[in-house]
């Protein structure tokens, strides 16, 4: 049987990354903490985390902070079933990671309607569509929107949609670096924005519609989703952006579109396998957004 103390305080420094702050989280000294660890260590006999900064989990430490995330959550669901004074408005919290586009156009609405109708605090990681992955097998978050369709150990997954991008511009940017029309030779030339330098969405769209490989157009780095539309309005560089976040600037024809290319990127949605009714009404609101949110694509 586990002692939920000794778990307490090394999900607490896998969580946190040092001692130091696991110890003012539990309002105990770093010595104390160290010695919950050890004393866990010994009981089963493996070590639980490596001593280095940050503070890492071993495999045996991933798995226990997984299942400690777990059994959180649904002492959280039976806390909350029990009225308080005769009421039951106890919120709730879920951790869940994210892609900064799809916060930026649609998630945010999933979020609005778990709070509004199942009382729930969402805690969002927002990370590029691969690395959500990598904090739901290491247990930081129960649920988390990812390119890849790859099940993972102990995970479901289940297809959302795709989001539709589309190169973008003012018109005054498309006169000066594109006079003769959208070429390999102009795109060469034109300054983009791209939100990192493993921006892969940008890159295989140059590379899939006009052969053009990374690192043979100028740009601008700008690692955020808003950012990308606000740097396009100044007449700084075009974009691929969600076409669904553009929507009122390419009605009010300030941005255009500088070709009619454009490229889908698949969306899943990548949660715990558990018996858990929080969990299953995130999927579902999830599920239901996606569905009037993003396109269809064929898998």
């Amino acid at each position: 049987m586990l002692d939920y103390k000794l778990v307490e305080a090394v999900s607490a420094v896998i969580r946190l990354g040092s001692f130091e702050k696991a110890a003012q989280e539990l309002g105990m000294t770093q010595s104390a903490v160290s010695q919950r660890i050890k004393l866990l260590e010994e009981r089963i006999a493996q070590p639980l985390v490596v001593r280095s900064k940050p503070i890492k989990a071993t495999d045996a430490g991933q798995r226990l902070y997984r299942h400690f995330q777990h059994v959180n959550m649904l002492e959280q669901e039976i806390l909350s079933d029990i009225p308080e004074d005769g009421t039951n408005s106890n919120f709730k919290g879920v951790a869940l990671a994210v892609n900064a586009d799809s916060l930026a156009t649609w998630f945010i609405r999933v979020a609005e309607v778990l709070f509004l109708d199942y009382n729930l605090l969402v805690d969002l990681s927002v990370a590029d569509e691969t690395n959500t992955l990598d904090l739901l097998k290491q247990g930081t978050v129960m649920a988390s929107i990812s390119t890849q369709d790859k099940r993972i150990q102990g995970c479901k997954v289940q297809t959302l949609g795709a989001m539709r991008y589309v190169p973008v511009a003012r018109l005054d940017f498309i006169q000066r670096y594109f006079p003769e029309g959208v070429t390999p030779s102009a795109l060469r030339k034109a300054p983009a924005v791209i939100f990192g330098r493993d921006d892969e969405i940008h890159q295989k769209f140059l590379k899939k519609h006009f052969r053009i490989a990374a690192g043979e157009f100028p740009t601008h780095v700008v690692p955020s989703s808003e950012g990308f539309v606000n740097v396009c309005r100044t007449g700084m560089a075009y974009a691929l952006v969600p076409e669904n976040q553009v929507k009122p600037y390419l009605e009010n024809s300030e941005l255009i579109k500088i070709c009619d290319k454009e490229m889908l990127r698949p969306l899943y949605l990548h949660y715990h396998n558990i018996d858990s009714t929080m969990l299953k009404s995130v999927v579902s609101v999830t599920q239901a957004i996606a569905a009037m949110e993003l396109g269809t694509f064929k898998e």
